[in-house]
Order: structure tokens, then sequence, then C-alpha cells
């Protein structure tokens, strides 16, 4: 990696890493951030017929994929490296009958995914869908290994089409070509049905049966049978086809705006709830084996994960073994196999496999599969969080958070002093805070931060409405749900005006910056006496509402704008930008972007750098400055280690100079 410095005085821009340059001080009796930020737990990993293990893993920094031949993937296991991509490969994929993989990697996190075939005699990968330009993504297998069909927006960079890849002819085949953003999920024994489904936003989207061969479309939204008062459209998600092929499983909101498991009858159109006892909560999401035989369901259950297994077609329960609390994640469903992963705030996402027994045996055991580097630190003394709710200023909606305290902490109240806080907003903006692991997390506390998550308006896990509540003109209102995080930190005696910083990536960087804007804001109309935020960091974010949706990826534009706001309302986009508001931003602010993000465009960091130098200039007040830096081989986020170090080395000496004083 190269470090180059900008001509520019006024702002620190690093391109790539800067491993010559020194680290922040670090009390040598505590793990180092580099300790932190190597703690890794392997992909969940598919075993192989002959017992080997395929698994995405990073030990080298960046992520490739390796066959491990112990009996299960340990630090130090047996391991080879299959795959040597620059920028690592995204995932992987092995056929229904494990004859072939497939392995996707994109070019400097441009996110145009490309499809290649691993060979797993010779560890040669070789390309099959492949334009620089395109991204492609693999949605079902076709039979054992006769294929696959895949989405491309190649005619169009707004619209993904359906395509099939057939491996003995070494073609690609269009089965659909309607515009809009187009998936598959499953297709049927002989291939002439597909189920497929056109997403417009979180809160809209449609499920189709596609005929192969005369292109026809049944729709099975079964929206036209809404409930009075129920919303004008449904956000709907599939599961497949049930055995027999005759009905279909999916997943919709249009009950109560929480998305519930329906069985749908093409012929009649009727829609019925297998499984009642699942509707107190959003679902995640479901999935069926090959064989129709399992059905696996998680459930959002106040942010964690719970999983629930069925067999097919009676959709009787099967008991699972015991699983710690955390976000459970199904990993795959093969047979009777069944694999998933757990997050925690002490467990790095382990996988756990489960032969499920036949009916009438007794459960058994889950075995571990992955195990993690943990770099010599002990993860099981790291502190959990607290799920926390406050009223928003707003309108005294009720706003959830994960508050997480450093260790030994004693709580306001005892003899505890106000501590420094990081705010920190999750992306999206459907995004949701849930008590998963986090090596940045765990850092900060362990250098005596406190951290909060709000949940603020716009998240999901919360239903259709809540989710709904920051849409186009309401934008503001989830800003103003951010600051009353750190309202709330102050009127309870965890943090003290101007000792908590603002701190998101993505939708969360655009958080970030805004919630410097209304902190600032509620001051000068006399609501608070001094500023809250004492600085901010703003990680690959929006800052300009109207040129993120005329420059970001077209394919992501549609989308956006039934968040956002429409391009043609300039106006309502521009009075919720913070590009707008930059004189109210009157503390220090670090901005970090992937100058290839095709989301969120590095413009939208560099307008924002560029108003606060001229206004650090014209003010003569150097505290202004913005920190900045930009990391040319990344997208949107840093996928590199040595990136990955560099930026949070910087962020936590910030976090130091500006509100740890």
């Amino acid at each position: 990696m190269r470090t180059v410095r900008s001509g520019f005085a006024w702002a620190l821009v690093i391109f790539g890493s800067a491993a010559a340059q020194p680290a922040p001080a670090q009390n040598a009796t505590q793990p180092t951030l580099h300790q932190f930020l190597k703690i890794r737990t392997p992909g969940a990993p598919t075993r192989m017929p002959d017992g080997s293990w395929l698994t995405r893993d990073w030990p080298d920094g960046i992520f490739q994929v390796y066959r491990v031949t112990d009996d299960a993937v340990r630090p130090g296991s047996k391991s080879t490296k299959l795959t040597s991509f620059a920028d690592g490969v995204s995932g992987f994929s092995v056929s229904p009958d494990f004859t072939r993989v497939l392995v996707f990697a994109s070019t400097g996190g441009n996110e145009n995914t490309q499809i290649h075939e691993l060979d797993l005699k010779t560890s040669q990968t070789r390309p099959l869908v492949t334009n620089a330009s395109v991204q492609h993504a693999v949605n079902e297998w076709i039979g054992g290994s006769e294929g696959f069909i895949y989405t491309a927006n190649d005619q169009s960079p707004t619209d993904f089409y359906i395509y099939r890849y057939d491996f003995k002819s070494g073609t690609s085949t269009k089965l659909m070509g309607k515009p809009g953003s187009w998936g598959a999920a499953d297709i049927s024994a002989d291939g002439s049905r597909v189920l497929v489904g056109e997403y417009r936003s979180i809160s809209d989207s449609s499920i189709f049966e596609l005929n192969t061969r005369t292109g026809a479309l049944s729709d099975l939204t079964f929206s036209a049978g809404k409930p009075s008062g129920a919303p004008g459209t449904v956000s709907v998600s599939w599961v497949g086809y049930m055995p027999g092929e005759k009905s279909v499983l999916l997943t919709s909101d249009i009950e109560g705006g929480v998305p519930k498991l329906f069985h749908v009858d093409p012929a009649s159109g009727k829609a019925t709830k297998p499984l009642s006892e699942l509707d107190a909560f959003e679902l995640d999401g479901a999935s069926m084996n090959k064989e129709k035989t399992l059905l696996a369901a998680v459930t959002n259950e106040d942010g964690f994960g719970v999983l629930h297994l069925y067999r097919l077609p009676t959709f009787e329960r099967v008991e699972l073994p015991p699983i710690e609390p955390g976000v459970v994640s199904l990993a795959s469903l093969r047979g009777d196999r069944i694999a998933w992963t757990l997050s925690n705030a002490r467990t790095p996402g382990l996988c756990y496999s489960y032969d499920v027994p036949a009916p009438g045996k007794p459960v058994g055991k889950a075995a571990q599969v992955t195990f993690t580097d943990t770099q010599g630190i002990d993860l099981a003394a790291f502190p959990l969080p607290e799920l926390v709710r406050y009223k928003a200023s707003k309108d005294g909606l009720e706003i959830p958070a994960l508050l997480w305290l450093p260790a030994g902490y004693a709580k306001p109240g005892t003899a505890a002093n106000p501590i420094p806080f990081v705010v920190n907003y999750h992306g999206g903006p459907e995004g949701q805070f849930r008590p998963t692991w986090s090596a940045t997390t765990q850092f900060l506390l362990s250098q005596g931060f406190g951290i909060i998550q709000p949940n603020v308006r716009g998240s999901l896990g919360y239903g259709r409405a809540f989710h709904m509540k920051d849409d186009y003109k309401n934008r503001w209102d989830s800003v103003s749900d951010g600051v009353d995080a750190a309202d709330w930190l102050a009127q309870n005696g965890y943090s003290t005006p101007g000792k908590m910083a603002t701190y998101g990536g993505s939708y969360g960087g655009y958080m970030s910056v805004a919630c410097l804007v209304e902190d600032q804001m509620r001051v000068d109309a006399a609501k608070r006496p001094q500023r809250l935020f004492g600085a901010g960091i703003d990680v690959v974010g929006i800052a300009n509402l109207k040129t993120f949706l005329e420059k970001t990826a077209g394919y992501r534009r549609k989308l956006r704008e039934v968040e956002y706001g429409p391009l043609s309302d300039p106006d309502a986009l521009l009075a919720a930008s913070s590009i707008t508001h930059l004189d109210k931003i009157n503390v220090p602010l670090f901005i970090a972007h992937g100058f290839n993000d095709p989301r969120v465009p590095v413009d939208e960091a560099m307008q924002v750098a560029t108003a606060l130098r001229d206004k650090a200039m014209a003010k003569g007040d150097m505290s202004l400055m913005p920190r900045l830096f930009i990391a040319p081989d990344e997208g949107h986020g840093f996928a590199k280690l040595d990136n990955r170090i560099y930026f949070h080395e910087r962020m936590v000496s910030f976090l130091r100079e500006t509100i740890s004083r």
C-alpha cells in the first residue's frame, strides 16, 4: 500500500494505509487496538463429502476461500488457500450435489460482482459471467448442478434482469427482462416455473410466479385482499415452493405491518398463516432445504435472533438444542443438517451444525464448527449491552437503544463520574442495532468510552409504521431522535455536554453530521444552553441528498428516492441535507470514505471537507479543520485489514483529543 499526502495543508488526506506513521498511545497492560481488530472467526463453512470444509476467511487481511481438512475450522487448522483475488471474495456457493463451487468477487469495492467457478482439484478459477461494469448476483442453483439463476444490470444500470446459466452449453439465457430490480428464489423441478420478485423499497415489493416457457407472470402478492385500513403497499419476501410445488411459502407485512409467514395457493389465491406461534415477532427470514422436508425461520425478538425449525409439510415443530442468547442467523439447511451462526457481545459469529434426528428421536447436541482467533483476549469478560428506551422530544415516540458501559463502570447515582460517550448511528436508514459482536465497540469500551446505539424512527424490527416514520419530508424527525439519545445520556448522568461524539457509517454517517447540525440548532433556538456534542465521525456518509441521488449507482437511486424523496423535489432534499446547514457545525469532524464507493460517492465526503475547510480558514479557527481519510482501494466501507487498522487508530486518537481530554 502506498501513502500519499495531498497538496492541501488544511486537511489530512491519506491514500492507502499508513503503517509507518505512529499509532495512538496505548496502555501497555491492555490488549492493543491491533489485537482487537485481528479477532476473527472464519465464515460459516460448507462441509464437503470428503469431510473437509470450505470457508471464507481473512488470515492475511483480505477475504479468500480456504479448504480446511480438520474436524472443525480452528485457528491453526490445516488449510489451503484456494483463491487469490486482489480485492478478496465477497462469497461463494457450493452446488447441491457438491460438484461445483461458484466464487463472487469485485474490484476495489465497486460492488460490480463477477461470477467465477472454482475447480477444487486444481485450485484454479475461471470466469463464468463477467463484465466489469455490471453487477451480478447468483439467486438459485438449478437441479444438482445443472446451472444457476442469476440477475444482472447489463442492459440498464437501473434494471436487474433474470438469467439462466447452463454449464452444459456454457451459455446464459434471459428468463425475464422487465424494468425494475428483480430477483429469483426457487425453481420447479422441471424448470418451467420460477418464483420471482420485484423490490421497489423496503416497504414496497411484489412476488410472482414466472412461466419460463411463455414469460407469463402470476401475481402471488395477494395485496388485493388487504384488510381495511392496511397500507397502500406491502413488503413481501419469498421462501419457496412447498412439497409438491403446488403452493408457496412467503413472508408479508400485510397484517399489522409485521412480516409474518403465509402459505399461498396460487390456484385459488387463498393465503393462510401456518405458524401463528411466530406472529408476535417480526420474521428475519425463513428458508427450506432442497428436499422440502424442513423449514427454518428466525424471529427478531427485541433485537435478539431466535431460530425455529419445522418439518414439512405438517409444520411440526422440531426441538433444537439450547442456543445461547444473541443474534442467530441461518447459515445453511442441507438435507437433515442445519447450521447457524451466533453473534453476541462475547461471541464473534461462531457457527454450529446440528444433524436433525428422525421424528420421535431425542434431541441431540449441536457441534461447534468454527472457532475464534481471540488474539489472546478473554472475550468472556466483555461487557454486555442493556436495552433502554427514551422519549422522542418531537412527539413522545418511544425510541429503543442499546447502552454499552465499560467493565466495572458504576451507573449514575453511585460514586461514578460522567464519562465520554459515543452516540453510534446505524446505516440503512432501515437498519437496526442488535446485540451483536463488534471489535470496535469492545475496544472503545476497554478505553473507557461509553456507547449508546439508538434505533431511531426509520429502524427495522418494530413494525412497518415505525420504519416508515422518517420517509421523505419526515427525514429530520429521525435526526431529532438521534440528538435526543445524547440528551438522555446527559439528563441521566452518564455523560456531560461536550464529552459526547456522533459516529456512524453510510446513513449513519448522514446522521452523524446531521445530529451535529440539530444540536447547534437547539442551542440557537434557546432549547439548550450549550451543545451536547464535542465532535463527530462521518464514515462513507451522505452530506447532500440531492447530489447523492444524482450520482449514486443507478440501481440504488429508485429505491432511495422512496426513502429520501424524489429528485423532482430538490428543495425538500436540500432542506434535509447537512451541506445546507454546515454553518451550524462548530466542532471537529473526522471524515473517512472509500474512493470507489458506488453507493455514496466520495464527492459527498469532499463537499463537507471543502466547506468546513473554507469555514475554518475564514474564521481563523484551526480546531474546525476537518480530518479526512480517503482509501483509494475501498468502496462502501473498509474491507482490507490495513485500512481498517489505519482508520481505527486515527478515530480513537481523534476521540481522545476531542471528548476525552
